[in-house]
């Protein structure tokens, strides 16, 4: 495929519509149903950079939401040389609230979404990326290398 806003937006949906992306975003019913919100949306398009914006709760990292959505687009459209965000604060985690009056810092906002199993903090307590497995350890979902499992494979 070639680079062009059409070709991004079919395979960014491509992906959001994958086993993988159907246990990221929360426009899927199961991971909504857990308060996962989780969105992106293709900004533009800047030579061979594509640009978006992520928003909502992830239960994964929001950096690895975009380098999982940067490896797919990547083997559909290779014209792609870089994949980024507008906001560099759209891949933070948390975000720090501050009060706009003293300057003091009233609370840090965890823009994750809720740990809904006890599954991501037992991990990463364990020393393992919770990314790896993701929220749903269910069926057909685990285990990429067996036939029809979520491991990425846009072709």
């Amino acid at each position: 495929m070639h680079l062009d806003e059409d070709n991004v937006q079919f395979c960014l949906q491509e992906f959001i519509d994958s086993k993988y992306g159907r246990l990221m975003f929360g426009c899927h019913s199961m991971p909504e149903s857990h308060g996962i919100t989780g969105e992106i949306e293709l900004l533009r398009i800047d030579g061979p950079q594509v640009i978006f914006s992520l928003g909502g709760k992830f239960w994964h990292r929001r950096e690895t939401v975009l380098g999982l959505s940067a490896m797919w687009l990547n083997a559909r459209i290779p014209e792609i040389v870089e994949v980024a965000v507008e906001d560099p604060d759209d891949l933070l985690d948390f975000r720090d609230v501050i009060d706009e009056d003293t300057g003091e810092l009233l609370y840090v906002e965890d823009k994750r979404s809720p740990d809904f199993n006890g599954d991501r903090e037992t991990m990463e307590y364990q020393g393992v990326d919770p990314d790896i497995r993701g929220p749903f350890p269910l069926g057909d979902m685990v285990g990429g290398f067996r036939p029809d499992g979520p491991m990425i494979n846009p072709a």
